[in-house]
């Protein structure tokens, strides 16, 4: 016996996901939601071959054998489950997946993990499977906002507590489930939303896409079973958000659902970091440019002064001396000091920055020492993640450049172009040209394919695959 459906949250996402259809979805929704598809993909296949992909991948074929589904890059057969686990953390690992600037989460990894596990394993045509993904972002958005800053200060990253809610919408989609069984399913998640920031030296954040996916399956086919979930379990006095926030936020964002489309406001990452460090990156390249510059040298640099809205300092300034002179990637991931010295000094931040060559260079490290970081009076976070660079030459002079979006926003959007170019790059660091270029054709095709399954073939690493 499932929950009785009522006018609770969960029931209200519940009819609306269940009952949408791909001709419902503008067009506009419909191409983002492709180019987030292709990048999420590509941010995957960047990261085989990882320390941390390697390790998700042998933690998933641990869990038990199965061949519902595989896992990207390494074309492994799975439970779709587990397939899931390791594709969201591929997808997130490197930090170069998309996120919804307002809600401060990463929208792609929990949705599309679980489209491409489920829509696999259900043998989906690729418009089915395509509807369920936007499904998933168009929830995942709407819940996070719903606490779009109060997650972090109390803790707890959005995408790990919310992700699961999408992930169980689109897996019940694809299943082909009613209404009532997803509402018990979303019910269930609760107990499976978390996602904590005691992230320090760990990979722990990686993996908050992959067990969202992981969480949202498992509740799903737990409710398909006839396993009972509570129905309030948004807005309960000991729900989701009175949970973790201490209080339900009067407007989950719900009423204007199939009505404004939040997939198009997704935002897309031209660089491998932190968001919240992007719009430093863009004005410290700006300040570049005002010089007519390549690059400029520490020893020409006094100081430079970067403001910072105050909310995410904690993340991405402090504590100085490791955001300065980090030691292992993450830190560097997370650091506007060191990613406005790197870009400053090598004119670049991308994936060869953190993973390939070494994060002591004595030049980047010497700029990022003269960075000091105050609050930003003028910044309107979390709507926004501004960003501020303004150099202090030795000879006197001063160059400025404040950017109030960064590049990949809606304000700023990469082009599909400009997509399919980071897709290459990232899929290049694991496939041969040639089935990357296949992978690119298969996803733009998406909507006439019989099947997901021929995509994720093409994306697998290795000879003969």
């Amino acid at each position: 016996m499932t929950a009785t459906l009522t006018d609770t949250a969960s029931a209200r996402i519940a009819r609306w996901a269940s009952g949408l259809t791909l001709a419902d979805i503008p067009a506009a929704a419909r191409d983002t939601a492709r180019d987030h598809l292709l990048d999420a993909v590509g941010t995957a296949l960047a990261a085989v071959g990882t320390d941390f992909g390697d390790a998700v991948h042998t933690a998933a074929t641990r869990l038990g054998a199965g061949a519902e589904a595989h896992v990207l890059g390494y074309g492994t057969a799975l439970p779709a489950a587990s397939a899931a686990l390791a594709n969201g953390t591929l997808m997130h690992g490197l930090d170069f997946d998309d996120t919804h600037i307002g809600a401060i989460y990463h929208a792609s990894g929990p949705a599309l993990a679980t489209a491409l596990a489920i829509g696999e394993a259900e043998g989906a045509d690729g418009a089915e499977v395509l509807t369920a993904y936007v499904v998933g972002l168009e929830v995942g958005c709407r819940l996070a906002a719903a606490g779009a800053g109060e997650f972090h200060a109390r803790g707890f990253h959005p995408t790990g507590v919310v992700g699961a809610f999408a992930a169980a919408c689109v897996a019940a989609r694809l299943r082909g489930l009613g209404a009532d069984v997803l509402a018990s399913a979303l019910g269930l998640c609760g107990s499976q939303a978390s996602g904590i920031l005691e992230i320090h030296g760990s990979w722990l954040k990686r993996m908050h896409p992959g067990w969202a996916a992981h969480a949202g399956i498992v509740a799903v086919t737990m409710a398909e079973a006839g396993f009972r979930g509570p129905a309030a379990v948004f807005e309960g006095p000991k729900g989701l958000f009175a949970s973790h926030l201490g209080h339900v936020p009067a407007d989950l964002g719900l009423d204007d659902l199939g009505k404004r489309w939040w997939t198009p406001e997704i935002a897309l990452k031209p660089y491998p970091c932190c968001h919240f460090i992007h719009a430093f990156a863009d004005a410290a390249f700006a300040v570049l440019d005002q010089l007519g510059a390549d690059h400029i040298a520490p020893e020409d640099v006094d100081h430079i002064v970067c403001p910072a809205s105050p909310g995410v300092i904690p993340q991405v300034v402090k504590p100085a001396e490791v955001k300065i002179a980090p030691k292992t990637v993450y830190d560097a991931l997370f650091s506007v000091q060191f990613v406005v010295a790197t870009a400053l000094v090598r004119r670049r931040v991308d994936l060869g920055v953190f993973y390939d060559e070494p994060l002591d260079d004595p030049a980047v490290l010497a700029m990022a020492a003269k960075v000091s970081c105050p609050p930003d009076p003028h910044s309107d976070y979390p709507t926004h993640f501004p960003g501020e660079v303004e150099l202090h030459l030795t000879d006197g002079r001063v160059l400025r450049h404040r950017v109030p979006a960064s590049h990949g926003t809606p304000e700023w959007p990469l082009s599909s172009d400009e997509v399919r170019r980071k897709f290459l790059g990232n899929a290049g660091r694991s496939l041969p040209q040639e089935r990357a270029d296949a992978v690119a054709a298969a996803v733009g095709e998406l909507e006439s394919a019989e099947s997901v399954a021929a995509i994720v073939g093409i994306a697998r690493a290795g000879e003969g695959a």
